[in-house]
């Protein structure tokens, strides 16, 4: 009959195997004060053998080997080889075979009943299995065990790896390594070589069942830069030639043509500041909206003309009283105001020479 049991541990130990102190069958962990036994490298007949007599056992075993069905196979109860042996005896006594002259058995070959473990004997052939077992890296691997599921026999590499085990035809060899992933392979009825790789289970990606969150991308905007043109004029519509356009926080700018024109490459979010000499900075930031951006500068309260430097006296703070012109405010003014009206007769000037040069053309 078959005995079966199903591993499960419900609360893992998350003690580290390499600190624990060696035993026969494992590990003592001090923690928990009890023996660890190494199951990784036992086959299934083991598994059940040893887990039936301690059902609460403690022990280091693989993810393959958690729940599922561990089987171990079982003769039946009753037995008939003893009387099936009972039987052969009276049949060899009172066989009819007769004999020869010379007293010798006749040469009859003999029938097989069929009973014992390898029934179909005269079926099977011995062959020889060989090869080399590697990690995934392709090192050889040392000491690892190949067993027969059949006949029971037990062999283990070389530190070359090599390995050569005896069997019989159409076996089942299994190959184990501590550290490693179990491998199964099927032979056939003729002696050949199988090489074996076998991976380490650090290698192995763990994959973990649950509900997968998915985290939204964040969408980046892409700055697409373009050209920025315009015109900058005064307050009275006149265009300003030289006027500085520059991009703030940044060395890139630009000036003005003698027509106010401008032409500068930026991008959404740029702020463009314009100054111009005698009136007031001006900030512009730039949209994705339109590239055509046309600026009007007011006139600041500065004074333009010829700075002179006279003569330095030294008086007393006490009696100096300084000289000041009651009408140096509208002087001032008059001034900027000369200068501006000359600078758009300048100007206007400039036009018309444009003009006829281009009509002559």
């Amino acid at each position: 009959m078959k005995k079966s049991v199903t591993i499960r541990i419900p609360e893992p130990c998350h003690e580290d195997w390499a600190k624990m102190t060696a035993t026969e069958k494992g590990k003592f962990c001090s923690v928990c004060t009890k023996e660890v036994i190494d199951l990784t490298s036992k086959t299934d007949e083991e598994l059940v053998k040893i887990l039936t007599k301690g059902k609460n056992a403690c022990g280091r075993v693989k993810k393959s080997q958690l729940n599922r069905e561990v089987k171990k196979e079982r003769k039946s109860g009753q037995s008939f080889a003893p009387l099936a042996a009972s039987m052969l005896l009276p049949l060899t006594l009172f066989s009819n075979n007769p004999r020869s002259e010379n007293n010798s058995l006749s040469e009859k070959p003999m029938v097989s009943l069929g009973i014992g473990r390898f029934s179909n004997s005269l079926d099977r052939i011995q062959i020889v299995t060989t090869g080399t077992i590697r990690d995934e890296n392709g090192n050889p691997l040392k000491n690892v065990a190949i067993l027969s599921n059949e006949t029971g026999a037990r062999e283990w590499t070389n530190k070359n790896g090599e390995y050569s085990i005896v069997t019989l035809d159409r076996e089942k060899l299994t190959f184990q390594k501590e550290n490693f992933i179990e491998q199964h392979i099927q032979i056939s009825n003729k002696s050949v070589r199988h090489d074996i790789y076998l991976i380490s289970e650090a290698s192995v990606t763990i994959s973990v069942l649950g509900r997968i969150a998915v985290q939204p991308k964040e969408e980046k905007t892409q700055s697409v830069s373009f050209v920025t043109n315009g015109v900058v004029s005064d307050d009275t519509a006149l265009p300003l030639p030289g006027a500085n356009v520059i991009i703030k926080g940044t060395s890139k700018g630009t000036q003005t043509d003698f027509d106010g024109n401008y032409s500068i490459e930026t991008k959404p979010g740029d702020v463009l500041v314009f100054s111009y000499v005698g009136f007031e900075t001006k900030e512009i930031t730039v949209l994705n909206v339109s590239n055509n951006i046309d600026v009007s500068l007011k006139a600041g309260d500065f004074f333009l003309g010829e700075v002179v430097v006279g003569g330095i006296s030294w008086e007393s703070s006490e009696d100096y009283v300084p000289y000041k012109d009651p009408d140096w405010y509208e002087k001032a003014k008059q001034a900027y105001k000369n200068t501006v009206k000359f600078r758009k007769i300048k100007i206007l000037q400039k036009r018309v020479l444009r003009k006829a040069k281009r009509n002559n053309k």
